[in-house]
């Protein structure tokens, strides 16, 4: 009974993120790969990126495997459909479907341009269930949430429904992943939401859950972060959009951390309109050591052009009161978005001094498929100069506005990091605080390419 499934997450390619060294656990294939295990199919799962498989390598792993789901991303999507393409060709040729935001919202063109049979749309725990089921009996990938080849035509089935009741999954199959080579070591990643309520022009995660937004249950939570903490994991992150935007959740969560008496540290992400300080004291008591904050612009015009939902002035207030706590805060901002000029960039600069968060993250405003800015950005002041889907990492410009260019982006991204990092004030704090260590490796990479180019290269 059952079938032999390989989930794929695939290289990278020869775009930016292999050079900023951006390897996390593809921890919603796993939950994937929970399930299908969970009834009945045999399942690995490759990780191309952390092992540095090759296309050839990846077919080879697969071997006899009878169905083959890869996962996608823009900066992996050139490398998917290759390896799609490599592994139809072989002589098993096994089922091969792809899924994925990227193959989502471009899952015609995916069939288009490879040999996949299907695409799984969305949520893909239940789809790739019937996807499994359907190969075992050799039938038709005929069901919701797929679209699929029908010889020369392509078939595009309504979307599935999603699961209601998330603490129905089984917590992710990470023991199929080679977790201890993964950085930093023992920490791993926790999903414990879906979707998102709040409509970022940049973000695809509301339209990939169509404006919903479930969350798994405090006691759901807990039992899996135990149950890490009892294999030996230290550091856990919440990868959730917001994990305290349920705040009684959060609260039942630490009451189970401390009832149980479990030691870890772990992070998440927050909104600065959702700081509370009740909420801020309680996590602290139990763990929470780092806050991820998107403030994204300096602008106020910016901000509501973006539908970010807040203004610059509760940014202030949110890092204000975050001072009287010992937490490791980090803020992310974009350049580049439409409307950027010299000035709106050097003043979003200045708010992340002013701010003065224990670490920063600048990015270059990247359109998305699936996004609002992708879907309608002829109505927005950016154009894309590059189609070139390896590029979308965030570090390279693949748009433009009508008063920066591409070229202008690159140099303000390296002169955002070069003004934050390089503040003696900052270096100070941070070797008082001990957290130099803290940096993430992608912010790290970006910090020494722009000292490369900026001291060795000689760019202004």
């Amino acid at each position: 009974m059952g079938i032999s499934v390989a989930l794929v997450q695939p290289r990278f390619g020869t775009g930016e993120v292999r050079k900023l060294n951006i390897c996390s656990p593809p921890v919603g294939l796993a939950y994937i790969a929970a399930f299908l295990r969970e009834r009945g199919h045999r399942v690995t799962m490759i990780d191309a990126e952390i092992e540095q498989l090759d296309n050839e390598q990846i077919a080879q792993r697969v071997g006899r495997a009878d169905l083959v789901g890869i996962t996608t991303t823009a900066p992996t999507y050139n490398s998917a459909l290759r390896l799609a393409n490599l592994i139809k060709r072989s002589d098993n040729r096994p089922a091969v479907v792809l899924g994925g935001p990227q193959a989502t919202f471009l899952d015609a063109e995916t069939l288009e341009q490879s040999r996949a049979d299907a695409v799984v749309r969305g949520e893909g725990e239940c789809t790739m269930l019937e996807v499994a089921d359907a190969v075992e009996s050799r039938g038709a990938f005929d069901f919701q949430g797929v679209t699929f080849k029908d010889g020369d035509a392509i078939v595009r089935n309504p979307d599935r429904k999603f699961i209601q009741d998330l603490d129905e999954l089984p917590f992710p199959a990470r023991d199929l992943l080679p977790m201890e080579r993964y950085l930093p070591r023992k920490s791993t990643g926790v999903i414990s939401s879906r979707g998102c309520p709040f409509r970022c022009i940049f973000c695809a995660s509301s339209n990939l859950y169509r404006k919903t937004f479930r969350a798994r249950s405090a006691r759901n939570v807990f039992e899996e972060v135990s149950q890490l903490v009892g294999e030996g994991y230290k550091n856990v992150t919440m990868l959730d959009d917001n994990f305290i935007l349920n705040k009684e959740r959060a609260f039942a969560f630490a009451d189970l951390v401390e009832g149980h008496n479990v030691k870890f540290e772990w992070s998440c992400t927050a909104r600065v309109d959702s700081i509370d300080e009740d909420l801020l004291r309680r996590l602290r008591e139990v763990g929470c050591t780092g806050l991820f904050f998107g403030v994204e612009s300096a602008s106020d015009d910016s901000l509501k052009l973006i539908k970010k939902g807040f203004s610059t002035e509760q940014v202030r207030n949110a890092f204000e009161v975050l001072r009287a706590y010992d937490y490791a805060t980090t803020a992310s901002f974009m350049l580049g978005l439409p409307g950027d000029d010299q000035k709106k960039v050097t003043d979003t600069i200045n708010l992340a001094k002013a701010i003065n968060p224990d670490f920063a993250m600048f990015s270059i405003t990247t359109p998305y498929p699936g996004t609002e800015l992708y879907d309608n950005i002829a109505n927005y002041d950016l154009e894309i100069t590059l189609d070139d889907w390896s590029k979308y990492t965030l570090a390279k410009p693949v748009v433009r506005t009508s008063a920066l260019s591409t070229e202008d982006l690159r140099r303000w991204l390296m002169k955002a990091y070069l003004n934050f990092y390089l503040r003696a004030s900052f270096l100070a704090r941070a070797l008082a605080r001990k957290r130099m260590g803290f940096i993430l490796s992608p912010v790290k990479a970006t910090i020494a390419e722009a000292f490369r180019r900026y001291f060795v290269l000689g760019s202004d």
